[in-house]
């Protein structure tokens, strides 16, 4: 019940309750509560006077755990053939569908080429300065490029509830409950997962490219890569793997 977060991507875990529910939600930013009523109701009143009829006007504050507690009782309720806890069952991950909702545990491992994107990342400002650009119109492509304010980080997953496959997914470092340097020390630690089953990859002749430096790092659009001439930035790998291949869009991460 008590959880520490490490990741909840507020988002998608919305859109997902929402189908679970069948209705749509309605995002409040603003309450106004009774103070007669709020005893009865579950609704946890900071601060202001209780009784009589006052009312008081606030901002609803976010709760991530209840919000994941919520999330996991909808799924055991409601998931049906599309949520498998692997924690409660024995499962086997080949026989489950794409678009599957899973709970497992397992440990993250952030990959050691990523620490050369994260630090482009930490200088893009600066990159931006220096970069001797013809005219305005690449100055604005730069910008584009540069200057978005989310990341897609990639992880593998160790788990040995998941098979043989490479475990793999991308986080949104805005939907990460902490920086970079606290992430990796929750590396080869035992954390829980909730998790959608994105796509299923079968090696062949080359290995798999999980995360594309020029997609997934930088958001180039594919007409875009495909003027520029080249799949990688010189310096600068694209993650491959050289194993069949599971990849998760990873809603929650908790401990």
């Amino acid at each position: 019940m008590f959880k520490n977060m490490i990741y909840f991507d507020t988002q998608k875990v919305a859109e997902y309750k929402a189908v679970l529910e069948g209705k749509k939600h309605v995002a409040i930013k603003n309450v106004k509560i009774s103070s007669s009523k709020s005893l009865d109701a579950k609704i946890s009143v900071l601060s202001g006077t209780i009784g009589g009829t006052n009312e008081m006007e606030g901002e609803l504050i976010n709760n991530l755990v209840l919000d994941c507690n919520e999330f996991e009782e909808l799924l055991n309720e409601k998931g049906g053939d599309y949520y498998f806890d692997f924690m409660a069952t024995d499962y086997d991950i080949e026989t489950i569908t794409k678009s599957s909702i899973i709970l497992f545990e397992g440990s993250l491992n952030i990959p050691k080429e990523f620490d050369m994107m994260e630090l482009i990342n930490q200088f893009k400002p600066l990159l931006i300065n220096s970069m001797n650009v013809a005219n305005a119109q690449e100055e604005e492509l730069f910008k584009k490029i540069f200057e978005k304010e989310s990341t897609k980080i990639p992880v593998f997953i160790e788990s040995s509830q998941l098979g043989e496959r490479q475990v793999f997914t991308k986080l949104t470092s805005t939907e990460l409950l902490m920086d970079m340097d606290a992430l990796e020390d929750y590396e080869e630690e035992e954390v829980t997962f909730i998790a959608k089953i994105a796509s299923r990859k079968q090696v062949g002749d080359e290995p798999i490219v999980v995360f594309d430096i020029m997609k997934d790092l930088f958001s180039i659009s594919r007409g875009l890569r495909r003027q520029m001439g080249q799949s990688e930035i010189e310096g600068i790998e694209n993650i491959k793997s050289d194993k069949n291949t599971l990849e998760l869009e990873v809603l929650a991460i908790y401990r």
